[in-house]
Order: C-alpha cells, then structure tokens, then sequence
C-alpha cells in the first residue's frame, strides 16, 4: 500500500507542476498582450474547472486506496485481468503453433 501512496503521491506532485507550468505560460501571453479580455475569462473559467475537477478526482482516488475494500477489488481485478492475459497469450500461441505446423495430415489407410 506504501508504494502506491507513494506513486499516486508522485502524480499528484507531477501534475501540481505541470499546472504551475501552464499557468505560467498562461501569464507569460497575458503579459505580452496575445490574449484578448474575453479569451482570458474563458481560459480562466476552464482552468478552473479543469483544477476543481482534479482536485475531485484525486481526492476520490485517495479516499479509495485507503479503503480495504478497494484494495481487495483491486487485487480481485488485476487477477482476473492477468488470468484473461494468460489465457489469451496462450490462445494465441496455439493458434500461431497449429499454422506453423500446417493442416493436419489424413490417416493413412
């Protein structure tokens, strides 16, 4: 569970950054006068929405993997997942065998 705090923490990290990043160039344009008054407001309102809607998400996902339900689901699914990998994988390596070694040959009389 540490790690993936840890990893869904990094994220977090990552994307605060990124959204520092854009709103940085977001102020660079503004300050060059590329972005009209009413493109701002638009751009504002998205950028906003955009946070708010992260800001969700994350806070769901965290409330989430704390959950020992979760974490069950979690392993239930990713079984499952890797069983109908397998399986696949497996399907698929017969299939390709059977045509490599070409159609079966007639019983001999």
């Amino acid at each position: 569970m540490a790690e993936s705090k840890e990893a869904w923490d990094r994220a977090g990290r990552d994307l605060g950054e990124l959204g520092r990043q854009v709103r940085q160039r977001y102020e660079q344009r503004e300050r060059s006068g590329q972005g009209a008054p009413a493109d701002k407001r638009k751009v504002d309102e998205a950028l906003r929405q955009l946070a708010d809607s992260l800001d969700e998400a994350f806070t769901a996902l965290g409330d989430a993997i704390r959950d020992p339900q979760f974490g069950e689901q979690t392993r239930k699914a990713a079984g499952s997942l890797s069983d109908a990998l397998a399986t696949t994988f497996s399907e698929a390596s017969e299939r390709f065998r059977s045509r490599r070694e070409g159609p079966p040959k007639p019983p001999s009389s």
